[in-house]
Formats: C-alpha cells, sequence, structure tokens
C-alpha cells in the first residue's frame, strides 16, 4: 500500500489523462492483491490443520489413549457423557468388551473434509471417518460422518460423530451449527470374510 502512494506521488502527472491512468493502475493493482489475499485464506481454510488434528485423535484412539482422545470431542458431547473422565472409562470398558468377543480396532482413516463454513465465530466441515474392526472371521469397516468445529480460526478442531443421528437431532444438540452442514445418510458397515 505504502508503494502504490509512494509511486502515485513520485510520479505526479502534468495532465488529466495520466493522472487517471495511475488511478486505474493503482486500483488494479490493489484489486489484484485483494485477489491474491482472499485466494490465500480461501487456500488456508481448503487446506486445513483438521485432517491432521482428526488423526492425531483416531490414533489416540487406536492406542487406547482415551483421555487425549476425550480431548478432541467437542464440549456438549464430552458433558453429555459426564465429562473427560466418565467418557474415557467408558470407552475403555466398550474396548475390553469387544476385545472379550475378540474384535479389536484395527485402523482408523479420514476422506478430505467438506468445505469449511464461517458460522458466527466458528469454522465448521464434515468429514468421513473409516473404521476397520478386525473380527474373528474378518473384518468390517464402519463409515460415520464426523462435525468438526474451530472456534479459533482453525488452529484447534474439535468433533462430533454423527453415528445414527440426522441434522435435525444435531441441531439440537449443536444450535449453531450451520444450515449449510450437510450430514448424509449412515452407510451399514462393509464387512470382509477371510
Amino acid at each position: 500500500m505504502k508503494y502504490l502512494i509512494n509511486m502515485i506521488g513520485k510520479n505526479r502527472p502534468q495532465n488529466k489523462r495520466a493522472v487517471k491512468v495511475n488511478i486505474i493502475t493503482a486500483l488494479l493493482i490493489l484489486q489484484t492483491l485483494d485477489i491474491l489475499g482472499q485466494s490465500k485464506s480461501q487456500n488456508e481454510l481448503s487446506n486445513p490443520r483438521v485432517i491432521v488434528q482428526a488423526n492425531e485423535m483416531g490414533n489416540a484412539f487406536l492406542k487406547e489413549d482415551y483421555k487425549t482422545f476425550a480431548k478432541y470431542t467437542y464440549p456438549a458431547m464430552l458433558n453429555s457423557m459426564g465429562g473427560e473422565s466418565r467418557m474415557a472409562t467408558a470407552l475403555a470398558n466398550n474396548a475390553n468388551s469387544m476385545k472379550m468377543q475378540g474384535m479389536i480396532f484395527d485402523n482408523i482413516t479420514f476422506d478430505k473434509p467438506s468445505k469449511i463454513i464461517k458460522n458466527d465465530n466458528e469454522l465448521q466441515c464434515t468429514l468421513q471417518q473409516h473404521t476397520t474392526i478386525k473380527l474373528p472371521s474378518g473384518r468390517a469397516v464402519a463409515t460415520s460422518t464426523l462435525i468438526a468445529i474451530s472456534k479459533d480460526g482453525g488452529k484447534n478442531w474439535l468433533f462430533v460423530d454423527t453415528s445414527g443421528k440426522d441434522a435435525a437431532t444435531m441441531k439440537k444438540a449443536l444450535p449453531n451449527l450451520s444450515a449449510y452442514i450437510i450430514i448424509p445418510p449412515q452407510q451399514k458397515p462393509v464387512f470382509y470374510k477371510f
């Protein structure tokens, strides 16, 4: 901006036509800088930390580090489960029960996030989570949709699993959820036999 002001100030034209050319040139440069700034912020939103933090959450779950896993859970959902320690205990109990039946969580992957939407002071998007479970006779892959929410401009993300819930139910649980967030119908698990 200072460069443009200096450029116009040093090159004071003598006629009105030259003044118009300098003003048009300055406006074009400003418009180009604005477009570049917008594309940078859009690029930052299309390549967010959400996938990195989703993977950290998934890895914590696979390592049975449920306290770390709970830190990635959206507070309203965490509170509905009785807080961090109760959630961690419930998850550990479920995992132990599954192990006794010969089922083990084997892998968790995430698809690319949807378009990130700014809603009030939050960034919101969805991403598909694929959880592979080893069974005594094969594997099952369960796909669910996560809602990811950031209240600090995309630096930190918290997640809500929508399994078994439709958009209306999620809107009640998350009143600030954007109407543009799409929650696809839940898919049935896919089974692979050995």
